[in-house]
């Protein structure tokens, strides 16, 4: 099937049909067009535009299907329809407030129309289907079920106004959103359950397509289809890079193989909800005192997994998993604690809601750079999720800095005999990854230090369980490197490859010792590099 999905139309509807009807000149007609976001607004060229449909005098080219309002301003476009849907006019279908969608070709599309307000969300009233700006927790209770069903595999397409929490878990964020503040976790913890092959949004103004995520764990699960996120920007708006129509074929799940299916993309990455639907349940099950209370879909697979991790740490509560609502609190003086007195701020560079960058002492390079969490966490793998998402937007600002001085960068963590976690990022020479990555493992297998590759797309977070030791290893192109660290690890490890002859050649420099300088000279180094990466600084906007 060929399908087009538009973002907010907010009432233009000369400009995207015409846009519509133009593509299909050049393209062949399309099966079918759906719109997510917020299709009328409360302006008055909308309802101009919107007699002009009803009267025929503007055209809709083929079966187009719509969402809910997003605003209470809008119901009365909808006439005397309730949350069931039906046709508002000819080609012109609402879905419904929430529901499954199939087409005569079995295509699946499930729909959640309105936005998330949490004082409503739980403000249900059984049997109400009185249309609404908001979905609530009925809504997302009666897509639940679908999932629930015997045999099921997944939708084709999910539509939702609203975005889902953490969606940017595990990759690189969009550009003008502040993804912390971003979605909501019921929407994540749905599209974990119904697993669609396609996730559509709007609302944000902004075209962001994510990397395809995986419904499945990696070596513990049976492989799955992969999950597609695209948010779409609002109709009309002036960038052209910003966009608001998506085309794309697809073939019904009903009718493709399972080895056809579950092709995974080689970009794809774990699932970005994991934690969110963990936490939920946390909460459910301590609210309710009843685990069976909670209607996540997965609950034996959630149980299981927790018997076996249970199994692997033992009942010490010093090894338990760590509480990712409170950042850990230091138990003596640390060095990287922004609040500590102990910090030397002059060597900051920048400072973020969650982490901060800053030089280290004694650097390799004069751009060599530490990304720290702000709350004192141990390793990557036991970071808060606002804290691991801001440290993506570091690592992704810094690629770009160091690109637009023709160089590369490689990050690195050791999580063994350190108090407070720290990604040291050091700029190298423009080279390939695999020779970064064979110069790693030869110096590896001569101190007896086995690397194993992560999948691509996969992070630290997959690979090792929180509290165990590791070093581990990030290039611009995967597969990463890891490796878990059992008795002793040399310390200087990271800097001693990196400063060898195929990458840095400065074989003096491997003990940061040896390469200390002033406090007025670590002052200068500091400004000049917060000087030069603030053009490609993301905290510049906060």
């Amino acid at each position: 099937m060929k399908i087009l999905v538009a973002g907010d139309v907010e009432g233009r509807f000369e400009q995207l049909f015409t846009r519509v009807a133009n593509i299909q000149k050049k393209s062949g007609q399309f099966d079918m067009l759906l719109c997510v976001g917020t299709f009328f607004s409360s302006e008055d060229e909308c309802k101009s535009q919107w007699r002009q449909m009803v009267e025929g005098t503007i055209t809709v080219p083929l079966p187009t299907y719509i969402m809910g309002p997003t605003s209470k301003d809008h119901m009365s476009y909808y006439g005397d329809l309730d949350s069931d849907g039906g046709e508002l006019i000819d080609d012109i279908t609402f879905l419904g407030q929430a529901g499954v969608f199939t087409t005569s070709s079995d295509l699946r599309i499930a729909y959640l129309s309105g936005r998330h307000d949490e004082n409503s969300y739980s403000s249900t009233t059984t049997g109400d289907k009185s249309l609404s700006e908001n979905f609530n927790q009925s809504d997302v209770e009666r897509l639940f079920s679908h999932a629930e069903k015997k045999d099921y595999v997944g939708v084709d397409i999910l539509l939702s106004s609203d975005w889902p929490s953490d969606v940017a878990i595990g990759t690189n964020p969009p550009d003008g959103v502040d993804i912390s503040k971003v979605g909501c976790q019921p929407l994540s913890r749905l599209a974990t359950a119904l697993k669609p092959r396609y996730h559509f949004v709007s609302l944000h103004k902004v075209f962001y397509e994510r990397p395809p995520y995986r419904n499945h764990r990696v070596l513990q699960e049976p492989a799955r289809h992969c999950t597609r996120f695209i948010s779409l920007a609002n109709v009309g708006n002036p960038d052209k890079k910003q966009r608001f129509l998506y085309a794309f074929n697809i073939t019904p799940m009903a009718s493709m193989e399972a080895s056809e299916l579950t092709a995974q993309p080689q970009a794809s990455t774990d699932c970005p909800y994991v934690r969110t639907v963990a936490n939920y349940r946390q909460h459910s099950q301590a609210s309710s005192g009843d685990p069976s209370q909670n209607f996540f879909y997965d609950e034996r697979a959630i149980a299981s997994s927790k018997r076996k991790h249970q199994n692997q740490r033992g009942n010490d509560p010093k090894r338990r998993a760590p509480d990712w609502g409170k950042p850990p609190v230091a138990k003596g003086p640390c060095w990287f604690c922004l609040g500590s007195p102990e910090v030397d701020k002059h060597l900051v560079v920048s400072v973020g809601e969650q982490s901060y960058l800053a030089l280290p002492k004694g650097g390799l390079t004069p751009e060599h750079v530490l990304i720290i969490p702000i709350s004192h966490y141990a390793s990557f793998t036991e970071a808060s999720r606002g804290a691991m998402i801001e440290m993506e937007k570091y690592k992704s600002s810094l690629r770009k800095y160091y690109h637009s001085k023709g160089q590369t960068c490689v990050i690195f963590e050791r999580n063994y005999r350190s108090q407070h976690m720290q990604l040291q990022v050091v700029p190298v020479p423009k080279m390939s990854c695999d020779t970064l990555r064979e110069v790693f493992v030869a110096h590896g297998q001569s101190q007896g230090i086995e690397f194993t590759e992560l999948p691509p797309g996969t992070s630290i977070v997959d690979a090792v369980q929180a509290g165990r030791s590791y070093f581990n290893l990030e290039f611009e192109d995967p597969p990463n490197l890891y490796c878990n660290i059992r008795g002793k690890f040399p310390l200087q490890f990271g800097r001693e490859v990196l400063a060898s002859g195929p990458v840095l050649d400065m074989t003096d420099r491997v003990d940061w010792k040896a390469c200390s300088v002033s406090k007025e000279q670590e002052t200068k180094l500091a400004t000049n590099m917060r000087e030069n990466f603030e053009p490609f600084d993301f905290t510049v906007d906060l």
